[in-house]
């Protein structure tokens, strides 16, 4: 499936002499005026031939489009440069074309691609007047999120190669990889339904739902739900009827909070010095993943979900239900991108009263923690989804596994504080059909009854 087009770049070449003719300037200048102070006839004669060289190639450099040698005021007839990217058919790769569209009188294109930011190529490729350049690529795709997937500058050559133009802006295309994911089937509830309709079974006794209690008979109830068997069993007076209550049905108010404040992959040597390529599947990745994940399963069920970003408290999705609301979630958990630890809100986010919480972090810092225990302390029911991804620590040296071990116990003594203060921790592993994060959604999802109900 194609991709938008980056729009055709236009640029107006700006030629220069090439280095060797640069040098040949220079070094017939220095003699000619050498020669000349000197009284030098010889050595001002060595200096004119590399003078008139210079000149010739000046002269020769490609014409503007009207007939004119190019100058400032006349520069050359503008190159189009289209730049596209495309979704490959293989699983996890982006494919792009470029397509040069060389003015008259360029013999060759230089042309610099830096894929992913760490794999710059280069490209020595000659033109032919009337058609364009084209050269196709493929980038592999090893994460979700915005993604920078080619970076393209090139300069022209002329005349030999005697006069070359400036390197032109560089043109970047940037694209948001989707992150794959499988709704969940197992839903944790808010720890109070406050809504008037929807799929779940509320603590107030309504239509709908499973069987909450027996109760007398009031003004109201409707004949159909008097129990006579219950009537014949309990009642003490004549007259009295039982009527069987059932719960009635709410949705829930489901709130998504992903810790931007770093990305760390599975390679412990690459947390300080990010590589997409040797990283591994990173925590934001897993992140995304998980977040849709969520989401999709609440709204599928006809819950209201919202998104807010921990590093960014102004980048909000208020709660919504329906089809074109996920759409719009899922687009913004996909751009959601890492803002770094000293540029992170200190700040809890703002969340709808009665809500269920689920914060998506790696607690590697007390950021994370300070929010969730200030959730669970306001009322919400708050799932701490661990992403951090299972890390590998082979390339270490002695002093980084050390550090690395005691920043680990830092992180275990956090998600223990965590659980001694109400807050759930649900571990989120790599795979998508991880069995144990199933089981562990399962009990999280199971209700929790109390008082007459839990006894029936």
């Amino acid at each position: 499936m194609s991709l938008p087009d980056s729009p055709p770049a236009r640029t107006a070449p700006r030629w220069r002499l090439g280095v060797a003719q640069t040098g040949a300037l220079l070094v017939g200048f220095i003699a000619c005026v050498g020669g000349v102070v000197a009284g030098r006839a010889d050595v001002v004669v060595i200096g004119l031939p590399l003078l008139l060289l210079a000149a010739w190639a000046w002269d020769r450099r490609p014409l503007a489009a009207t007939g004119q040698r190019a100058t400032d005021a006349a520069p050359l007839a503008p190159a189009a440069v289209e730049l596209t990217a495309d979704e490959s058919a293989r699983e996890a790769t982006l494919g792009y074309r470029i397509a040069i569209d060389t003015p008259p009188g360029v013999e060759a294109v230089q042309l610099r691609v830096l894929e992913l930011g760490i794999r710059p190529r280069t490209h020595v490729l000659a033109a032919r007047p009337g058609h364009p350049i084209v050269v196709r690529g493929r980038v592999p795709a090893p994460h979700s999120g915005p993604q920078r997937v080619v970076i393209v500058d090139w300069r022209f050559v002329a005349t030999g190669a005697a006069v070359v133009s400036d390197v032109s802006e560089p043109i970047p295309v940037d694209r948001v990889i989707d992150p794959a994911f499988t709704p969940i089937e197992a839903l944790p509830l808010p720890h109070r339904l406050t809504g008037l309709t929807g799929a779940h079974n509320s603590s107030r006794p309504g239509d709908g739902g499973d069987f909450h209690d027996l109760a007398l008979f009031r003004p109201g109830d409707r004949l159909r739900r008097i129990d006579w068997k219950a009537t014949a069993r309990l009642a003490r007076d004549p007259g009295e009827l039982y009527v069987r209550r059932t719960q009635a049905q709410a949705d829930a108010t489901v709130f998504l909070v992903i810790d931007t404040g770093d990305d760390v992959g599975e390679e412990v040597e690459t947390w300080a010095r990010f590589d997409p390529a040797a990283s591994g599947p990173t925590s934001l990745d897993i992140a995304r993943s998980a977040a849709s994940a969520v989401a999709a399963g609440f709204v599928r069920v006809g819950d209201r979900v919202g998104f807010t970003d921990l590093g960014r408290p102004a980048r909000v999705v208020p709660p919504g239900a329906g089809g074109r609301h996920l759409d719009r979630l899922l687009r913004t958990i996909a751009a959601t991108g890492p803002v770094g630890t000293f540029h992170a809100s200190r700040r809890p986010p703002l969340v709808t009263q009665g809500s269920a919480v689920f914060l998506f972090s790696t607690f590697l810092d007390d950021r994370a923690e300070a929010a969730a225990v200030r959730l669970a302390a306001s009322g919400h029911r708050v799932v701490a989804v661990d992403v951090l991804p299972p890390p590998r620590t082979a390339t270490l040296s002695g002093e980084r596994r050390l550090a690395h071990r005691l920043v680990m116990m830092q992180r275990h003594s956090r998600l223990g504080r965590l659980r001694g203060a109400g807050v759930e921790v649900l571990a989120w592993g790599v795979a998508r059909d991880d069995v144990l994060r199933d089981a562990e959604l399962l009990a999280l999802a199971r209700p929790r009854r109390t008082g007459l109900a839990a006894t029936r």
